[in-house]
């Protein structure tokens, strides 16, 4: 049987501490706010809010358009096992910055690979760095497979599986959100091969890789079950750049696109690693290197860390052992990628305003 993912992202704040290049790629999303007539009662929903940091910073920059005295109802959507109260803790500063609105908030615990909120209510629909998560789990690594090969057949192995999720994802938007209004989109991509040989390394692979390196290092050594690490099925899908458009001109009859760019957005933490590098000796390279990969590494646990606990659990690792196994992952995940050439992190990311007709 194929299991829906309700994975969230890493609980207690830890998402919200560790998502800065999700904040620079919302930041580039903005400007398809900017030529949006609002009215004075707006709904806006956020398709995968998670803990709430990036999610407020694109409700401010929308309310900030408002005329005074308008009303504003604010959805934050995620899947239920979303660390929702992290996001309730920022609501009070939507409230204080804004004191002549009236905000009206709801917290909406269901997938967004389904109906969300009522037919015709939705002015504007928002959603970043969140399509790219699949509704099902993939099918996990057999045991005779590395984690390299896993990771080589990954793209093709979930691409049909990213299509069909991409349009239910577009089909329940369009009976969400009211005819002339709006949904803007920054998707997650892949990197051009043209890229990948002349400019970028595929980051996100490597990171993901070295993290489930780590781990089969830790079950060559017999501390997690050899069967803890059949259960490789990060549940996302980089789509490229004709998919993506593909996807999205399938629903001609519903979604008119207004504008599309795709941009590559960095990692904040690589100028940081550049600048530390520049005229430095070869012992404060290495510092730099390690320092850079340990924040890429915390990154991507942030992400998907929790998972990995969840699996080790089921695969009967012992409760009490975990969060030191996971402190030894997560050391040898940055010893490893500080081995790598893991040059800058980039998203390659695909933004879009789609109107509804």
């Amino acid at each position: 049987m194929t299991l829906c993912n309700s994975i969230a992202m890493a609980g207690g704040n830890t998402y919200n501490e560790n998502c800065q290049q999700q904040a620079a790629v919302l930041v580039a999303a903005l400007p398809l706010f900017d030529d949006i007539k609002f009215g004075t009662n707006v709904t806006i929903a956020d398709y995968g809010c998670s803990q709430g940091v990036n999610s407020l910073m694109m409700m401010q920059y929308a309310l900030d358009r408002l005329p005074p005295s308008s009303t504003a109802s604010l959805i934050f959507e995620d899947l239920p096992s979303n660390e929702f109260s992290s996001l309730i803790k920022l609501l009070p500063q939507l409230y204080d910055s804004n004191p002549t609105l009236k905000i009206y908030p709801s917290l909406i615990p269901k997938s967004f690979y389904e109906s969300v909120v009522a037919p015709g209510t939705v002015d504007i629909g928002f959603t970043s760095c969140t399509i790219h998560w699949l509704k099902r789990l993939p099918a996990p690594k057999p045991s005779g497979e590395t984690v390299l090969e896993y990771y080589q057949k990954r793209p093709d192995a979930n691409a049909p599986a990213a299509k069909e999720d991409l349009r239910e994802f577009l089909a329940f938007r369009g009976h969400e959100i009211k005819r002339g209004g709006y949904l803007i989109i920054g998707c997650l991509g892949a990197c051009t091969k043209e890229e990948l040989a002349n400019q970028y390394n595929d980051a996100t692979a490597i990171r993901h890789r070295v993290i489930f390196r780590a781990a089969e290092k830790l079950a060559n050594e017999g501390k997690i079950p050899q069967k803890a690490m059949e259960k490789i099925f990060i549940p996302m899908h980089d789509r490229t750049e004709e998919d993506f458009l593909s996807g999205v001109a399938e629903f001609s009859d519903t979604w008119a696109m207004e504008k599309y760019e795709r941009k590559i957005i960095p990692h904040p933490a690589y100028y940081r690693f550049l600048e530390a590098c520049e005229g430095a000796d070869q012992d404060k390279k290495k510092a730099a290197t390690k320092e850079y990969a340990g924040t890429m590494v915390d990154w991507i646990l942030a992400v998907i860390g929790d998972m990995v606990k969840s699996w080790w659990l089921e695969s009967g690792v012992e409760t009490e052992r975990v969060d030191g196994l996971f402190k030894k992952l997560r050391d040898n995940a940055r010893d490893l990628l500080a081995e790598e050439d893991i040059g800058g992190s980039v998203m390659p990311m695909m933004y879009t305003r789609l109107r509804r007709v």
